[in-house]
């Protein structure tokens, strides 16, 4: 009655709830997917969405459908492993990545998860946490490699990696290899974005302990926090093993009396069809990450 492809279609579609995800999830037109869900509804004699409601919603015959179709691609994903064919998997994952890995162990990851499925495509975004966390709760991104942990419906994670967060400077700009909380009101720190753990704890437990707020310039791109921290316009504070060899060889590492919390990474996956595709490259993130000397 309905072919595989269309009951791809229908149940991303009604997964993302938007007939525009659905096609950029399965890299076709928005048309392209309209005409095969209307096509659908004709067979069927009913419709499968309510397209008023904003977003789309599923209607009584549509959440029928939706329990089956998801049943049937499950099954297709079990027989693809049981026959030892998931490596074989044909497509595109979209995954987002912060910074901080991109800059360790990003390269490593890629050539490991292409040795596994040598047919997989990656489409990588580059983002901050926050943002990543928007995406994978709209669909528009199906994997990430971001700080952690919390809880996003409809995705599992896996710790990959704690990373200490460190203070780095010339040594012209700080003469001691102490940075006290008293010093930093008139020395800037550079670090991560404002909606970031770094900003927003570094900013309340400065001006708790001393009254004063402390100088922060934020950047999201860790390779102009490094030019800005050797150019001497401030401290850099970024996780260890984020900045380059290069850097670090004119650079110091500076002790605080400021205890800092690592920041854990997680591999956030999507659960259900794919599901296992997107677990076992989660797996080989955790084995890279573990593996990588910092």
């Amino acid at each position: 009655m309905f072919s595989f492809r269309s009951l791809e279609v229908f149940y991303w579609t009604a997964h993302l709830r938007s007939f525009s995800r659905a096609a950029d999830k399965l890299h076709t037109t928005q048309p392209t997917i309209s005409q095969r869900i209307a096509a659908m509804e004709g067979l069927i004699g009913a419709a499968l969405f309510d397209r008023s409601a904003k977003p789309i919603a599923l209607t009584a015959v549509g959440r029928i459908l939706f329990g089956h179709s998801e049943l049937l691609l499950r099954h297709v994903d079990a027989m693809e492993r049981d026959l030892e064919l998931s490596n074989r998997f044909e497509g595109t994952v979209r995954l987002g990545v912060s910074e901080t890995i991109v800059q360790t162990w990003l390269a490593t990851f890629l050539e490991q998860a292409a040795r596994h499925f040598p047919r997989l495509d990656i489409d990588m975004t580059v983002d901050v946490t926050p943002s990543m966390l928007n995406a994978l709760r709209s669909g528009e991104i199906d994997m990430a490699l971001m700080l952690g942990p919390t809880i996003v419906e409809g995705f599992s994670c896996l710790k990959l990696r704690d990373y200490a967060l460190k203070f780095y400077a010339i040594p012209d700009l700080v003469s001691t290899d102490v940075f006290s909380v008293d010093s930093m009101p008139m020395t800037p720190i550079i670090t991560y974005p404002r909606n970031t753990y770094p900003y927003t704890y570094l900013r309340e437990i400065i001006f708790r302990e001393i009254g004063r707020i402390p100088r922060i310039f934020t950047n999201s791109s860790i390779s102009t926090i490094e030019k800005m921290a050797l150019d001497g316009l401030g401290v850099a504070l970024v996780a260890e093993g984020a900045l380059s060899d290069q850097a670090l060889a004119k650079m110091k590492v500076l002790q605080s009396d400021i205890e800092l919390q690592p920041l854990s990474f997680y591999a956030y996956f999507q659960n259900g069809v794919r599901g296992e595709v997107f677990e076992q490259l989660a797996g080989i993130a955790l084995d890279v990450a573990s593996a990588t000397e910092l």
